[in-house]
């Protein structure tokens, strides 16, 4: 009984502390008919415990999805661009999970002297999407949010772009961003942009412990935005690109891991998908993680309750 009653608790105090939430009054009750079944039931090793809930969704099934890759192709690019083609193709493996309606766009960097192939589709091979980034023209600009911004506003933009499609950019530079729009204005144009749909950004550039930067070639610009949507740049001299695959983007990503916020007494753990307990899921005291032993379904809500001592 005191078990089931536990679990209610953990079950109704989401993402918040109890005590502080509207349905505190109900919360309250259920917790001194704990207290009143046993005196130290909220004790762990006769220690002050509290409720903690931690819960993610899963993404959402996609309908359509427009991914736009604005690339610099200045020359010290040289040696990625395949690595870009590379990555771009394993990519779209990944989104061909999720939804058969996406088009992929390549512009440059350059505003001044803008190239673009696309768009590509599910007709569109492999080796088109490929040598996308290669055949691209070799302008010298190096300012991704400004000719993101110059393509959006163009007649090949409005053509690539569909009103109701979800929107992912990518942005991929290893050097800083060049043009005057800072990344607070860039993220506020993009929120304004795309408020009707679902959109989010990666930016792939030279990142500070980058075992291949210098001072001057660090990307703050592109590190700014990532920091603003949430995540980190992923770096542009990882060996292994499919880190594009796995810290993409929320649109893409499937999740069957939840990090917790705090560090729990791990026997208090309980998991719940879609408000359904499960069993099915493994805790990493490392890593202060919860892995469930399968992929919850498209927008799943993934709900992990536990307790924490009281300092």
């Amino acid at each position: 009984m005191l078990n089931f009653i536990r679990r209610v608790v953990l079950s109704q105090a989401r993402q918040y502390r109890i005590g502080f939430n509207k349905h505190k009054k109900f919360l309250f009750i259920l917790l001194l008919l704990l207290v009143s079944c046993q005196s130290d039931v909220m004790m762990t090793s006769h220690e002050e415990t509290r409720v903690i809930i931690d819960s993610v969704n899963q993404t959402h099934e996609i309908a359509e999805l427009d991914v736009l890759v604005v690339l610099d192709r200045s020359g010290s690019m040289i040696n990625n661009e395949t690595d870009v083609g590379e990555g771009i193709s394993l990519f779209r493996t990944d989104i061909e999970g999720l939804t058969s309606q996406y088009r992929f766009g390549f512009i440059t960097s350059d505003s001044s002297s803008l190239g673009y192939m696309g768009y590509y589709d599910d007709s569109a091979s492999a080796i088109d999407l490929l040598l996308a980034p290669t055949i691209l023209p070799r302008p010298a600009g190096e300012a991704c949010f400004e000719a993101s911004y110059v393509f959006m506003n163009s007649e090949e933009g409005l053509d690539f772009r569909r009103p109701e499609a979800d929107f992912l950019v990518f942005l991929i530079s290893d050097e800083d961003e060049q043009s005057a729009i800072e990344a607070d204005i860039f993220y506020d144009w993009l929120q304004q942009e795309f408020a009707n749909v679902r959109h989010d950004i990666v930016s792939i550039t030279t990142i500070d412990e980058s075992t291949c930067s210098l001072a001057y070639d660090i990307g703050y610009k592109y590190i700014d935005l990532a920091t603003l949507y949430g995540k980190n740049a992923i770096d542009i001299c990882e060996e292994d690109w499919d880190a594009w695959l796995a810290d993409s983007s929320f649109l893409t990503r499937s999740i069957n891991s939840i990090s917790l916020s705090e560090t729990p007494v791990a026997s208090s753990i309980v998991v719940y998908v879609d408000r359904l307990m499960t069993y099915a899921w493994s805790y990493d005291e490392e890593a202060n993680v919860v892995y469930l032993d399968f992929v919850p379904d498209f927008g799943a809500l993934i709900e992990v309750g536990y307790e924490v001592l009281v300092e």
